[in-house]
């Protein structure tokens, strides 16, 4: 869905072109303005905690890396598609009462659910500002069985932020929002400043080949800025994960080289983050789930800490009362 794969973009008039690159530069100010919005009123907490099973603590300090999956093969990305079915909303409602061609614009934007993972290459790893959460602990921690790893915040950010930079690759990291107003504001704003180059082609007697490259290139603009706020935020009914994500999001036209690991028939998309080589002393403590053999569930971590690293990684226990079915 880039315009690479549309020679006829290059052939459009070259206001048509410079108004979707104005949309995308306005895009990305609506965005960054709510982000550091956010931001400014938001003060992390010493630790992170990603939540693993004991195959994944293992993995984690023996490969000294922690993977960011894609968001689509992630375990709910439906979390994505709800920020994308309240921008349909949103687009839906100006449309109606808009020219006949921005309802065929929406419907094109509806339609484009099946496609969106095209719009970008977006790979996110999650932690959580508490490393004692039950919920936590059953989806993502082999039922209270596994362990939550509490890495310093500022130093885990700051080596996320070193690692390899190029011009078609984005990083970040934040805490997630649960208000679903905050996000229609957002989507209305997009939605408000692109509305107007849905007519931009009328009247001007352009070949359709010339149309259909241009409203491709609408529509992957707006559903890559949707797609960045919506990464933002999460459905108000999971505010207990106290979500802090470590983004990596890679431009459409620039896939990066990824891995691939099995799930359920599947193969999970996945690319790295080196921790253990730029901050190899991020790691401070582990906690072992609720429903885990503690002495068995020790010795691992201990064993897991002498063979791999890193040393003064304190342990303790869940404070849950809690067994799995």
């Amino acid at each position: 869905m880039s315009s690479s794969q549309y020679p006829s973009f290059h052939a459009m008039p070259q206001d048509m072109r410079d108004a979707i690159a104005a949309f995308h530069a306005d895009a990305q100010q609506i965005i960054d303005s709510i982000a550091n919005k956010l931001e400014s009123s938001y003060r992390p907490l010493p630790l992170v905690y990603h939540y693993t099973n004991d195959a994944g603590l293992k993995g984690i300090l023996e490969g000294g890396r922690i993977w960011l999956t894609d968001v689509f093969d992630m375990n709910d990305p439906s979390e994505l598609r709800h920020g994308l079915s309240r921008a349909q909303t949103i687009l839906n409602q100006m449309a109606a009462s808009g020219p006949a061609e921005s309802k065929i614009f929406a419907k094109d934007f509806a339609a484009l659910d099946k496609g969106i993972e095209r719009a970008a290459h977006t790979f996110i790893c999650s932690f959580s500002e508490t490393g004692d959460d039950l919920g936590q602990w059953r989806a993502y921690a082999d039922n209270g069985r596994g362990y939550a790893l509490g890495f310093d915040t500022q130093g885990l950010e700051g080596a996320f932020g070193k690692a390899t930079r190029t011009p078609t690759l984005e990083r970040g990291t934040f805490p997630v929002t649960y208000e679903d107003s905050l996000l229609d504001d957002i989507h209305r704003r997009l939605i408000e400043r692109m509305f107007s180059l849905i007519s931009l082609p009328s009247g001007r007697q352009l070949s359709g080949e010339i149309i259909v490259a241009y409203m491709v290139e609408l529509l992957t603009a707006l559903a890559s800025h949707v797609l960045h706020a919506a990464l933002f935020f999460k459905h108000e009914a999971y505010n207990n994960e106290r979500e802090y994500r470590f983004l990596e999001m890679h431009r459409a036209d620039a896939p990066p080289p990824v891995k691939r690991r099995p799930r359920a028939y599947s193969l999970v998309q996945y690319v790295e983050f080196d921790w253990k080589t730029l901050a190899p002393g991020a790691l401070k403590r582990i906690v072992i789930g609720p429903a885990a053999n503690r002495q068995k569930a020790s010795e691992f971590a201990r064993e897991c800490l002498r063979e791999f690293g890193p040393s003064n990684v304190q342990i303790d226990f869940s404070q849950i009362p809690y067994r799995p079915n």
